[in-house]
């Protein structure tokens, strides 16, 4: 069976409103403001009420047997007729007319109050000829077999029987008075007999009548379900194809608003978000909400309190007055936004209508939930993550201006302090300008170099390879270390990972640049199947020498990028000399 998510709130209402026609499989219909089942399935199985069902017989048609009857009662009848025994002709013209009238307009096979009070009528319209006319003597006793098949075909065996029974008994009694009791009792058990083998014929025609028209009203009801849940996946699909990609906050808030808009015809739509410091819903995003205000968790309205305790969707159909988000909303649907377990935020879609939303609207909320949840998680764990990122990054540039551009300025500002010391003794300060002027070009040049690599950068345009070999050749020109580059891979990555190996792959060669005191330096980069190898090494003084410390900011924030990328770093000092740091990862690891 498969798994419930829906559930219907609502305040006890009538009998009559409570009828919503087809029930969704995956949905609990639940009054009052119990707490959910907590996952246990309280659904029965579905069943055809037998009385609803309406069993049609077209196929076996009464009005032969009805001929048949009348038929015979002529050949007995007619030759009988005379002027003096008038009741028999005026009985037999009646059976013909009431023959015709049945044959032209046959009772239904429904069993109603009008069908049975047709059929009891007409069997006291036979037993009254039939008792004016010779009880079993008479030639019309043959319309009783026609009645109790209507019977049996209309109300089943046990009526039928009843009607057929009622017949005999009456017919008897006059019969036995007027034949004696002997032949009245063995005529009256003869036609007992037939009567009763038609009562059970035509019992077994309505049961079976009736239960082909049971199946047929439960395959009816299975396609009506299935076609609604058709339906429902359909715009499911539909819209999970334009979910949310963006990592975009304020993106993925609009596609979730215009989502719900395209999918549920509602009066008030809100979206909230959980703020964690202050522990309340504040409106994100709202469309037919007059005054849109922030709810503390403990005081939540009635249906968002509802879906906040509850792991499902809940729909009220009486909302009283004034308890929705918005004031003249009198139905609507309530949804939780969770991811990982944790609740992020909250669905709220009303109607000024009671009982607005039916159980496919309540689905498709729900279905929308958790991928909305889900997105708008990973967009405020995205801002979080560029937070960082900006703050490591503003952290690396602090670093680089404090360690070149600070010193340098201290030093020029000693020489300035120096040129003023000796034009005061009246000294020549011409070459102490010179001097300053050489290092206010080096500090320029150092500012330029700076913003030049924080520009430099993977992007769409530009793959990670050619990233790396456009920096060495800008560090080869600056610093006079000759750079190569030996990167093979030909397909391009996820951009997402170009710039985190990008950023540990550049800090290592800034590295290099500033501390190995090195010749050569070779950048590598090799891709084979889903394996990923980088390596940044140089002819240098070593690790020992340098004294880097693996507790550096450099060190460190190589050490977090490769964690995030599930990769392997080392860096150590070659046996032939120099360093090299070394990263290797699969293309399919987590990121």
């Amino acid at each position: 069976m498969a798994e419930e998510f829906v559930e219907r709130r609502a305040t006890p209402r009538t009998a009559s409103s409570e009828h919503h026609g087809v029930s969704w499989p995956l949905v609990e219909r639940r009054k009052g403001d119990r707490p959910p089942p907590g996952g246990v399935d309280r659904r029965g199985s579905r069943s055809v009420d037998s009385s609803a069902v309406a069993p049609t017989l077209n196929a076996a048609p009464l009005w032969p047997f009805r001929v048949a009857a009348l038929a015979g009662a002529l050949v007995r009848a007619v030759p009988e007729i005379s002027d003096d025994d008038w009741p028999l002709m005026v009985i037999t013209v009646l059976a013909i007319g009431f023959t015709i009238v049945t044959c032209v307009r046959p009772a239904p096979y429904r069993n109603v109050v009008a069908v049975r009070r047709r059929i009891v009528v007409e069997q006291t319209l036979n037993v009254t000829a039939v008792l004016l006319t010779g009880a079993w003597s008479s030639p019309f006793v043959l319309f009783f077999v026609p009645t109790s098949m209507l019977a049996g075909f209309a109300a089943g065996a046990m009526y039928s029987t009843y009607v057929a029974a009622a017949a005999v008994v009456v017919t008897t009694v006059q019969h036995v008075g007027e034949v004696g009791v002997r032949t009245g009792l063995q005529d009256g058990a003869l036609w007992a007999g037939l009567l009763g083998l038609v009562a059970f014929t035509s019992g077994l025609a309505h049961r079976a009548a009736a239960d082909a028209a049971r199946q047929q009203a439960m395959a009816m009801d299975r396609v009506s379900r299935l076609a609604e849940a058709n339906s429902l996946l359909f715009s499911l699909q539909r819209v999970a194809q334009t979910l949310p990609a963006s990592l975009d906050l304020e993106e993925v808030l609009d596609s979730t608003v215009g989502r719900l808009k395209s999918m549920v015809q509602h009066d008030a739509l809100a979206v909230y978000l959980l703020d964690t410091t202050t522990q309340r819903m504040v409106p994100a995003r709202t469309n037919g909400v007059p005054e849109p205000r922030a709810h503390a968790l403990n005081a939540l309205p009635r249906g968002l309190q509802m879906a906040m305790d509850s792991p499902k969707t809940v729909r009220l159909d009486d909302i009283p007055e004034g308890q929705g988000i918005a004031p003249d909303s009198h139905s609507g649907l309530y949804a939780a936004l969770r991811t990982r377990g944790a609740l992020v935020g909250m669905i709220a879609v009303e109607s000024g209508h009671g009982a607005a939303f039916g159980q496919q609207q309540a689905e498709v909320v729900h279905g929308l939930s958790e991928p909305f949840g889900i997105a708008i998680d990973n967009a405020r764990m995205f801002l979080r993550i560029g937070t960082l990122a900006a703050d490591e990054e503003r952290k690396r540039i602090a670093r680089d201006l404090h360690d070149h551009v600070g010193s340098s300025l201290a030093m020029i500002g000693f020489e300035v302090d120096r040129a003023i010391t000796m034009a005061s003794n009246h000294e020549e300060v011409e070459p102490v300008l010179r001097e300053l002027r050489g290092q206010v070009s080096a500090v320029v040049t150092d500012v330029r170099d700076t913003l030049y690599d924080l520009r430099t950068d993977v992007s769409d345009t530009r793959d990670l390879p050619g990233t790396i070999k456009e920096f060495l050749a800008r560090v080869q020109q600056r610093s006079g270390i000759r750079c190569t580059a030996e990167v093979d891979v030909p397909d391009r990555l996820p951009l997402i990972l170009e710039r985190e190996l990008w950023q540990i792959i550049r800090e290592a060669i800034t590295n290099a640049e500033r501390h190995s005191k090195a010749e050569h330096l070779v950048v590598t980069g090799t891709q084979r199947g889903d394996q990923l190898m980088f390596s940044v090494r140089d002819d240098g003084v070593g690790l020992d020498a340098t004294r880097a410390r693996p507790d550096s900011y450099g060190m460190m924030g190589m050490r977090e990028r490769a964690h995030r990328l599930d990769a392997e770093l080392s860096v150590r000092t070659l046996d032939t000399g120099g360093t090299e740091m070394r990263i290797e990862l699969s293309e399919g690891s987590p990121r």
